[in-house]
């Protein structure tokens, strides 16, 4: 009998202190305080894309005298899948202004650091040029699958 209450008071005690600290933890990371940053908000979701492949990209890196190297680069549009037929109707035109594009940074040597290509500059121009085309909004990414460069 002994043991059953002092069994019973050893649980109570556990479970008091348990209780305590759950409560104290709750206070400690839910309960917002005085003075404290309120919390960032998620941003909202990204809208569903899907992907527009576009044909080669193929621009050559004129030097002094003649060519010097030719860049060759293949991208895919990521866009709203609602905007899908819009970009592939303009398709041709996207085509043409994202080769312009890469024709005059290739050329002002904007996107080359030294002799090799600057992947990420590439892809901002190519993702402004491509928003002038249908709007902003609609090419969400352009996605760069691969670089080749090959010297003359």
């Amino acid at each position: 009998m002994i043991k059953a209450v002092l069994l019973l008071v050893v649980g109570i005690a556990l479970l008091g202190g348990a209780g305590y600290g759950g409560w104290m933890l709750y206070n400690i990371y839910f309960v917002p305080h005085e003075g404290e940053a309120p919390k960032k908000e998620e941003p909202p979701p990204k809208p569903p894309t899907a992907f527009v492949r576009m044909a080669p990209l193929m621009v050559p890196a004129i030097g002094t005298q003649r060519v010097e190297q030719f860049v060759t680069v293949v991208v895919t549009l990521e866009v709203v899948v609602d905007k899908v037929p819009l970009v592939q109707a303009f398709q041709p035109k996207v085509f043409d202004t994202l080769l312009t594009t890469l024709y005059g940074a290739v050329d002002d040597k904007s996107v080359l650091t030294g002799n090799l290509v600057n992947i990420p500059v590439v892809k901002e121009k190519l993702t402004k040029a491509a928003a002038k085309v249908v709007g902003e909004g609609v090419v969400l990414d352009v996605l760069i699958q691969v670089v080749t460069q090959r010297n003359l």
